[in-house]
Order: structure tokens, then sequence, then C-alpha cells
């Protein structure tokens, strides 16, 4: 496929279209967001709101229950320069705030990788349970932390 203005534009429209079909829908705004800082707007990095499986089996320590459970995920992306200020957890906390107030979700999930100390760290802080997954694979969900609306 050719790519050009015309293919950013469409795309551009098809984003913005879907961001208001699923708030219509009342759906999770499964989505990228941009973090800046206020003040310069400096790019910082990114947290979004992703559909995601987990292999809850697994989890409970039953190997052959390969069964996967759709979940709402949080995801979080923090550029070099800008890591151990908070920005991951304060992003979390306030998608988790908007997930669990607004759309009144009954839980949420992130996933990362068993050696991803500082993601867990941050999953540990927004107050998550952290699972770890017996199975190699898939490698992104080697650890799953789960959160409960308690509200």
């Amino acid at each position: 496929m050719e790519e050009g203005p015309e293919t950013a534009e469409a795309w551009l429209r098809w984003t913005i279209d879907s961001y208001r079909e699923l708030a219509n829908l009342d759906q999770p705004p499964y989505a990228d967001y941009a973090l800046e800082l206020i003040g310069s707007g400096e790019f910082v990095g990114s947290a979004g709101i992703v559909p995601t499986v987990v292999p809850w089996g697994a989890l409970r320590g039953d190997e052959t229950d390969a069964q996967l459970s759709p979940e709402v995920g949080l995801f979080w992306g923090i550029m070099p320069a800008h890591r151990r200020r908070g920005y991951a957890s304060e992003a979390g906390q306030a998608l988790l705030d908007f997930l669990f107030g607004t759309l009144n979700l009954r839980q949420v999930v992130a996933t990362t990788e068993h050696d991803n100390i500082a993601s867990k760290k941050t999953m540990k802080r927004l107050g998550m349970t952290l699972h770890s997954n017996p199975l190699a694979e898939p490698a992104w969900c080697q650890v799953v932390g789960k959160i409960d609306n308690v509200r």
C-alpha cells in the first residue's frame, strides 16, 4: 500500500471516528496516549488502554488450562531520560480512575516480562496484585498485574 498524505488523513479520520463510536457504545477507548510535561509540552512517553488476553488457568498453577480470558489492559512506556520520575504511575492511575470511575469496569490488568523490574514496580504502586506465569510463552505475559474495582 502506498503511503502519503491521503493515507495519513484517512487513518486520522478513522481514529477520530473510532474514538467517537467507542464512546457512543460505552466501550473502553483503546488507544495510545502521548504523555507530555506540563509547561514545556516535551514528550516523555506514552500510556494507553489495550484489549489483551490472560491465561488465568496457568497463573493459578494449572498448566493444562490454556484458555485465555479477554481483559482490558494498561500499558506505558517512558523515554529513558524521563524514567524514575513517577510518570508511568501517574498516567496509569489516571487511566485506572477513568476505567473504574467512568466506565465502572470490574478489573484491569497489565502484563510484562519477568525481567522488567520497573514495570512490575509500577504495577505494585498502582495497587495491582502480581501473578507469575509459569509458561514461557507468550513472553509479554510472563507477569500479570491485576487490580479490582473496589469502588
